[in-house]
């Protein structure tokens, strides 16, 4: 997979509150690149629920060569974010394809074939992170050590300053999900992007909540 990952789970909802929704369309229809980092920075937007569970969301027309990758940073540390957003696009691509297979079949099949995907879900371990996904939204979290520690954040050469150099490379954008008590490792972040020549956006995040994977709108967030 060439590296068009960022946010966005656009999810299946076979039944809305006001009827029937798409089954079919994938996760990497719409994990995509929008025109232009500051139009994707615009493009994500944390939505306070009930819950208190926080939503990032893009838009899933405009695209672009731009490509983004998540970290998460508090005060342990940083986590990356984004094999386990690989992994999860991965197993949605396969929910799409076990729906593209239902709605090939005649009408009378097809209908007994979906009623079959209703309990579909998938969940994994990535590293320190976990990832799930349903019809309805995918999500990640961190539940494990930081990928890297509080203590080996200015270590020269380290984990930080090469995948800022892959990044670099890859002409891809950082975006930095951030903790309250994370400001030390963003400034670590910010400083080996600053070096490589790497655009850096942020959200700040409530500690502890999932990162959910949603659809469409969105609101302006900090570009540096």
């Amino acid at each position: 997979m060439s590296s068009p990952l960022l946010l966005l789970l656009k999810r299946r909802q076979r039944r809305r509150q006001h009827g029937q929704g798409s089954d079919d369309t994938g996760l990497m229809d719409t994990l995509t690149n929008v025109v232009g980092v500051l139009a994707l920075i615009t493009s994500l937007t944390a939505i306070f629920a009930t819950s208190a569970t926080l939503n990032i969301q893009a838009p899933m027309a405009q695209r672009s060569k731009q490509a983004f990758h998540l970290l998460q940073a508090n005060g342990d540390g940083i986590w990356d974010l984004q094999p386990a957003v690989a992994a999860m696009a991965a197993a949605d691509r396969e929910r799409v394809a076990a729906v593209q297979r239902c709605k090939a079949l005649p009408p009378g099949q097809a209908e007994v074939c979906d009623r079959g995907l209703d309990g579909w879900a998938r969940s994994a371990q990535v590293g320190p992170v976990r990832f799930a996904v349903d019809h309805r939204q995918g999500l990640v979290e961190r539940n494990g050590p930081p990928t890297v520690p509080k203590a080996e954040l200015k270590q020269p050469k380290g984990w930080l300053d090469t995948t800022m150099a892959q990044l670099a490379r890859e002409r891809q954008v950082v975006f930095v999900v951030l903790e309250n008590d994370g400001f030390e490792a963003y400034r670590a972040i910010k400083a080996k992007a600053q070096q490589h020549g790497v655009r850096l956006g942020w959200e700040p995040w409530y500690k502890g909540d999932p990162i959910m994977f949603w659809g469409n709108g969105g609101r302006s967030l900090t570009v540096q």
